[in-house]
């Protein structure tokens, strides 16, 4: 478990346990429902809820959160879940070639970004997948997002693009990459 102080917030990140699904769910649709509303269409927003969210969470989160795959959660001074990261095999088939490690999502609650907890589940995500020995990793975001420049910032490489329709809508995305995970490794030492 790691604790650390940013900004005068206490931060707790750790592994996410089976019964952390309500949280985790909740942190989703929210960030989903800001982050997305000016990309997603309003009806895939619309079908994006509460309900169907933790339904989801609490069947898949058992299989998330052992083996190759792993989520971690981050929780405020109050111990309510205002994030999460999720990380794996890569899924996909081009990034596959060259990137072995996949984080699947780093999501952080709106009303707490910017205190340095996505930073910190970017870390943890990657803890991870290197010590099961995944040596590149990559991620996919929409090319409007402005997680893009959160993930430049991180020294992500613009890696590949591809069009996808979601809704009836084509969107585009953007993958990221990251062929040298060292300068992650001192940071990430203190969660071992």
């Amino acid at each position: 478990m790691f604790q650390g102080r940013r900004e005068r917030n206490l931060m707790i990140i750790r592994q996410a346990k089976v019964n952390d699904w309500k949280g985790i769910a909740r942190v989703h649709v929210d960030c989903v429902r800001s982050s997305y509303k000016n990309i997603l269409p309003p009806d895939t927003l619309d079908k994006f809820t509460y309900n169907t969210r933790e339904q989801r969470w609490k069947k898949d989160l058992p299989s998330s959160t052992t083996g190759g795959t792993m989520t971690y959660v981050v929780e405020d001074g109050n111990g309510t879940i205002v994030g999460f990261s999720l990380a794996g095999t890569m899924r996909d088939a081009r990034l596959r070639i060259k990137y072995t490690g996949e984080i699947y999502g780093v999501y952080v609650h709106p009303d707490v970004q910017g205190k340095g907890y996505g930073r910190k589940l970017f870390e943890c995500a990657i803890q991870h997948l290197t010590s099961v020995h995944f040596s590149t990793i990559a991620l996919w975001t929409f090319k409007d997002l402005q997680s893009g420049a959160f993930f430049k910032h991180l020294d992500g490489e613009q890696v590949y693009e591809k069009s996808t329709t979601i809704g009836g809508e084509k969107l585009e995305e953007i993958a990221y990459g990251w062929d040298n995970l060292k300068p992650f490794s001192v940071l990430t030492e203190d969660l071992n």
